[in-house]
């Protein structure tokens, strides 16, 4: 039933601590890809409802720049001089770090954890000199 988590010859040499401790390591791997994938998910979410609308904006424009380009360029022209960039990016520059655009402005978005952390608070002081301008004040 446990085969997958040790070989034959573990198996008879392992404890059930040891066999529980790696079904403990499983879990929290399994728990953090699912916390990875929701947050990747909550910003999106908050890319699309204007939590951050610098960005909004500027994904709003890229969209749009994207639909004008497919209109007027045939899709196979775009998948051609992609694949052409692909596979000839390690010789042009060989020493370039790979990366991804997309998950690089995702993460420049918060998700709702972070929103409510850094939400600002309202003031408890009512004695602002905003708010004394219709009071007197006691001598």
């Amino acid at each position: 039933m446990w085969a997958f988590l040790c070989t034959d010859t573990d198996e008879e040499n392992r404890s059930l601590r040891e066999k529980l401790d790696v079904i403990q390591g499983y879990c929290l791997t399994v728990q953090n890809i699912l916390d990875h994938l929701a947050s990747l998910g909550e910003r999106v979410k908050n890319t699309f409802n204007w939590s951050v609308p610098w960005l909004t904006t500027f994904a709003v424009i890229v969209l749009f720049i994207a639909t004008i380009i497919l209109y007027y360029i045939p899709l196979r022209l775009i998948i051609l001089a992609w694949g052409i960039n692909k596979f000839t990016k390690k010789l042009r520059k060989p020493n370039a770090i790979p990366n991804n655009e997309l998950l690089d402005f995702l993460s420049r978005v918060p998700n709702d954890i972070e929103l409510m952390e850094f939400r600002e608070f309202p003031l408890e002081n009512s004695e602002s000199p905003q708010h004394t301008s219709g009071r007197k004040k006691r001598e």
